[in-house]
């Protein structure tokens, strides 16, 4: 009986002889056997949990576990309750609510990093304006000196032309040009111009009040930039006081008037009592004085235009003389720059002289006519002089001393050639004596 297994026909596990019901699943046993147990021979403790329970209700709350001495057992035969080891059904354990957080939202670590971050973008945002504001006042100068430079060029710049007309390149572009002089010179009198454009070569025709305007409109037409010459056709009007009279509109308008109310007296008079008009003396004085103002305005605009064209035509030799003068400073250093480097390229040979007080190690480079000095130790050189009789040729020659004078070493350490741009590095040392010392040589180079 001992050697037999029970298997639980439910879940399957294993049950002792004397269990009715299987602890896991609650299937019952019909032929449960007693609880016999033999007598121990030691005293021994047992566990009142059925040794065939699985690990996992180890530990179950719902499995209790009881440890008992073996005597009691021998006693007192241990029952098993079928309902206390019956599996709960129906039923979830939940947590206890937790009045108190177990962990803190952010740790102490987390708000350091916090509130470093912020920092930073409060700095970047700070430098970020600072920025800004720089580049606008950068912007704002830039804009001013620019501003400035263009008004004092403005006003140094030369008149590049003594018209403001655009610079025709043909002849209907001449032709618009003495169309818009005209119409501005004389609005009123346009219509009786007329002109036409042929290589340059305006011809003027139509009619003229006076020889003021015929000679203002030929003056305004060959001031335009593209006219070679102006052939003035303009017609005089005859005038039967001899002298040319100019009104306005409201003159015109006060004369027209006074005529009309002439000619309906004259209408409305009967024919018996006719007889010719008695000049008025006082509007005959009026109609003088109108005139003698209409005739010292025409001189006064005459003299006007005339000083203006003058003007114009003063500026416009100006403008040449010194266009001239330009061109022949321009040739005149043409010409030096090509008597130089003719002289040059002549040359077969040239010396060149430096001196200078130098303590420490420094080099000299020569190209051209040109000497530099690149220091490499010890104090500045002062006094640095060189006289070029020629200025070195940017082709392959040879470099050599022919004199010099000092305490130290003087090497040429390096010849000119097309690797180096034609540069020669002669080198000073004074490194080896205690205090400054003048330095002295000569070069001469020399074609190959």
């Amino acid at each position: 009986m001992a050697s037999e297994k029970i298997l639980c026909a439910g879940c399957g596990i294993t049950l002792m002889p004397f269990m009715k019901a299987c602890p896991m699943c609650g299937v019952e046993r019909e032929e449960a056997a007693p609880l016999n147990l033999p007598p121990p021979e030691i005293p021994l403790t047992v566990e009142a949990v059925p040794p065939s329970l699985p690990a996992e209700t180890e530990n179950d709350p719902l499995v209790k576990t009881e440890v008992v001495p073996l005597n009691a057992i021998r006693q007192k035969p241990v029952v098993y309750d079928e309902k206390e080891f019956a599996p709960a059904q129906n039923f979830v354990l939940l947590s206890p609510n937790e009045t108190k957080r177990r962990f803190p939202l952010f740790t102490r670590a987390q708000l350091t990093l916090l509130a470093i971050g912020i920092a930073l973008i409060l700095l970047m945002l700070v430098v970020g304006i600072l920025l800004w504001r720089q580049q606008r006042r950068e912007v704002f100068r830039a804009a001013n000196a620019a501003a400035a430079k263009s008004e004092s060029a403005s006003s140094l710049a030369p008149i590049p032309s003594p018209s403001p007309s655009p610079t025709p390149t043909n002849d209907p572009a001449i032709l618009e040009s003495v169309k818009m002089a005209l119409m501005a010179y004389n609005p009123l009198g346009f219509a009786r111009y007329k002109f036409e454009v042929k290589e340059g070569i305006v011809t003027l025709s139509g009619e003229a009040e006076h020889q003021p305007e015929k000679d203002g409109a030929e003056n305004v037409v060959r001031l335009l930039i593209g006219v070679t010459s102006v052939i003035n056709n303009l017609q005089v009007k005859p005038s039967s006081t001899g002298e040319p009279v100019k009104v306005n509109l409201a003159e015109a308008k006060l004369l027209d008037d006074a005529l009309s109310r002439q000619i309906q007296e004259k209408e409305n008079q009967p024919a018996s009592f006719a007889a010719p008009p008695t000049p008025d003396p006082q509007r005959e004085a009026e109609r003088q004085r109108r005139e003698q103002i209409a005739a010292k305005q025409r001189e006064e605009d005459a003299a006007l235009r005339k000083a203006a064209e003058e003007k114009l035509r003063r500026e416009a030799e100006d403008y040449e003389k010194r266009l001239e003068e330009q061109r022949r400073t321009d040739a005149d250093r043409r010409a030096r720059a090509e008597q130089a480097k003719t002289d040059a390229a002549s040359l077969r040979y040239g010396t060149i002289a430096w001196n200078g007080i130098v303590d420490g190690v420094d080099e000299i480079i020569f190209s051209g006519s040109s000497a530099s000095v690149r220091h490499l130790n010890g104090n500045q050189p002062r006094e640095v002089r060189a006289s070029f009789s020629a200025p070195m040729p940017r082709s392959p020659v040879d470099v050599k001393l022919i004199w010099l004078n000092g305490r130290g070493m003087i090497d040429i350490i390096q010849q000119p050639s097309p690797a180096n741009g034609y540069t020669t590095i002669v080198r000073i040392d004074d490194s080896a004596k205690g205090g400054e010392k003048r330095y002295e040589f000569t070069l001469r180079w020399s074609l190959h």
